[in-house]
Parts: C-alpha cells; structure tokens; sequence
C-alpha cells in the first residue's frame, strides 16, 4: 500500500465535516507507531474531555483519541506540537464508529477556557487506592496503575497493579500481591534462582564484550547475587512479573521474571 492509499484508508474512518473544538489533553502526550511495511506513522494523543465551540454545548468528558498521519519528516516536525495535560484548540474530524478524531489543525495550543481548565485542575489532583492491608498507592494517570514503594527483603523497589473499573479486580490483583509478600524470602530465592538457571548462559555470551568483568565466567551463584530488585506487577488471575536490575550482567538491561502463584514460572527474559 502507498502514501496515498495510507492516507485515504486512514482518513475513510473520519466523518467528512471538519469542526472546531476545545478539549483537555490527557496526562501521557504524543506518541506514535506505525507497522513494519507502512510508509506512514500514525501518531496520537489522549483525550480526556472536550466540547464543540460555537454550538453552546457542554464539555464531554470521555477518554478518546486525537490521531493523525506522518511520514518520518511530519513526525519529527509534529511531535511536540500538543502537550500532556493542557487544555487547547483544534480542528478535527471525529470517528465514524470509535471514540477517536483526526486532528485537522491546532488553532492555539494554550487556549483559554474556564469550563476546560475546571475538567483539566479536577483531573490533575492525586487519585489514592487504600488497602487494610498494603496501605496507600497512588494512580499513576499515564499508565493508569496503582503503585507504592515497598520492600522487598532489604531491597527497595515498586508494587504496582492496573486500575480498573472492577473493584473486584482490583481486589483480587492484591491477592497476588498478598501472596509473594507474605513469602517474600523464599519467592525471591525462587526467582532468582530461576532467573538465573535460564540466562546464565546467555550472561556468559554477553561476557566477551565486557573488558572490564575480570572474570572469564558467570556463575549461577554469581548471577544471583549481582540481580537486584526493582519493581513487581501483579493481575488479578495471580499471575506477576517481577523486574530486577542486571547488575551489568546484560549492559543495563532489566531481567523480567513471569510466574504465577501456583508456584510455577513461565520465563525469564531480558528487556530494555
């Protein structure tokens, strides 16, 4: 498929009507991403809000994409052109069927409405997730999960678990999470030990290209001990992912331990 024939089949999922609205951005900012054989990128911003100018109308509050198309030239030009969290002033086409518009053109990339900037300051305060148990995490809005500093045997790192409409979800990914911290010690031998049986190997490939290891080979042993903790991710069906820092074993790569609470593994990968 050509330039033109991207661009038509993009533009095919967009009413024909261009009309000018006032929205607030939400908190992630621009991105962009574009298949293996496309010639364009499509690039996109959250929405959170946003309300049609001229007409009267009251702001929508509905999390929705802006996107538009770029070859690599356009992309580099429009990447920072909208800004995370900021209300603004566009034209655009909306979606014939999903929640998304096409952006036509920024108007003004700071623009000043009352109504808007009331929805943008509520959406900016803190969300908190209590736990009897846990205690506080707070909603990261970019990647919308619930996190908390904790420890994890005498290491320092993040807990973290996705938002979610159900509760009862929620709920259940602290399962998880009660689970691996109730038995920290022997999940964090277990880990690592697992971590590395699988990539102990691939450490010593990765040797060679170290002139300042001053060994000529990684234990298992050795392995374990240069791993330390950085974060864990929880789900509601028990499974987690654990990230360690490699201690150089992989140029700064993390080490991403899968496994569920049925005490089975599923891999141990590196990453980053």
């Amino acid at each position: 498929m050509g330039k033109a024939d991207e661009i038509q089949a993009f533009e095919s999922r967009f009413a024909d009507e261009v009309v000018e609205i006032a929205a607030v951005t939400g908190p992630a900012g621009i991105g962009a991403g574009r298949a293996g054989s496309s010639a364009l990128w499509t690039v996109f911003i959250p929405l959170i809000a946003w309300k049609e100018l001229g007409g009267g109308g009251s702001a929508v509050q509905e999390a929705l994409r802006l996107q538009w198309v770029a070859d690599d030239k356009e992309w580099q030009k429009t990447r920072n052109i909208l800004a995370a969290n900021t209300v603004v002033r566009l034209e655009v086409r909306r979606g014939v069927q999903h929640k998304e518009m096409m952006l036509v053109k920024v108007v003004d990339a700071a623009y000043r409405d009352d109504e808007m900037e009331r929805i943008l300051q509520e959406a900016l305060q803190p969300v908190y997730y209590e736990d009897e148990l846990l205690g506080t995490f707070e909603l990261n809005k970019t990647v919308k999960t619930f996190e908390k500093d904790i420890v994890w045997g005498d290491q320092e790192g993040t807990l973290y678990f996705d938002w979610d409409e159900d509760e009862g979800k929620m709920k259940a990914s602290l399962e998880t999470a009660y689970e691996l911290i109730r038995n920290q010690t022997e999940w964090d031998a277990r880990m690592r030990a697992y971590a590395a049986e699988k990539l102990v190997e691939l450490a010593n490939e990765w040797l060679p290209d170290d002139d300042e290891a001053g060994i000529d080979e990684i234990t298992e042993e050795m392995f374990v001990k240069l791993m330390a903790f950085s974060s864990i991710s929880v789900n509601p069906e028990g499974d987690f992912e654990v990230y360690f820092d490699d201690g150089d074993l992989f140029g700064g790569h993390a080490i991403i331990v899968s496994g569920h609470t049925n005490g089975t593994f599923k891999s141990a990968q590196i990453a980053g």
